[in-house]
C-alpha cells in the first residue's frame, strides 16, 4: 500500500504524532511494517539513524523491517537518480522510495514539498512533484493513516 520516506517518520513523529501523545499511530505503523502494508527502504533506515534521537531509537528496534532493495529496485533507483539529480541534498533514500513505489504499485508517503500552509516553492523538484511526473500517488502521513486503519482509534 505505502512506501514511507524518511520525512514521514521524522515529521510525523516531531510535528504531528509524537509518540508520548499518539502511541497508537506508531503501533499501527509498526504493525503495518510487519504485515507489508508499509514498506520502508534500507536507505530510509540509514537516514533515520544518522541522528541519535527518539525516532532513531524507534527505527533501530525495527531494523529488520526495513527492506533491502531488490535488483529491480536498485536498477530503477539508479535511473531515477540520474533523471532527478539532487546535488548537495541529503535525501539519498528518495530514489529508492520512488523505485519501491513504482515497482510495487504503492503510494509514497512523505512530507517533502509541504509546509503547514501548503506546497513549498520547490514542490515540483521535491517528492510530490516527482511523483506527479512519474504518475505515482503521493500522500502525507495523516492522509495515509485512515487507509491503514487508524480512523477514530486515537
Amino acid at each position: 500500500m505505502f512506501v514511507f520516506d524518511t520525512s514521514a517518520f521524522i515529521n510525523g513523529w516531531r510535528d504531528h504524532y509524537p509518540y508520548e501523545t499518539f502511541p497508537s499511530v506508531w503501533d499501527l505503523i509498526s504493525t503495518a511494517l510487519d504485515d507489508g502494508r508499509v514498506i520502508a527502504a534500507r536507505e530510509v533506515f540509514r537516514e533515520l539513524v544518522k541522528k541519535d534521537d527518539e525516532v532513531a531509537a524507534w527505527a533501530k528496534q525495527r531494523e529488520a523491517r526495513f527492506v533491502d532493495p531488490s535488483p529491480g529496485v536498485q536498477k530503477l533507483a539508479g535511473e531515477l537518480q540520474i533523471r532527478f539529480p539532487k546535488p548537495n541534498v541529503r535525501n539519498i533514500a528518495d530514489p529508492f522510495v520512488l523505485a519501491e513505489a513504482e515497482i510495487r504499485g504503492f503510494t509514497v508517503v512523505t512530507y517533502e514539498g509541504r509546509s503547514f500552509v501548503g506546497p513549498t516553492k520547490n514542490w515540483a523538484k521535491s517528492m510530490p512533484g516527482i511523483c506527479q511526473e512519474l504518475n505515482l500517488t503521493c500522500k502525507t502521513l495523516p492522509e495515509a493513516l485512515g487507509p491503514l486503519g487508524l480512523g477514530g482509534r486515537f
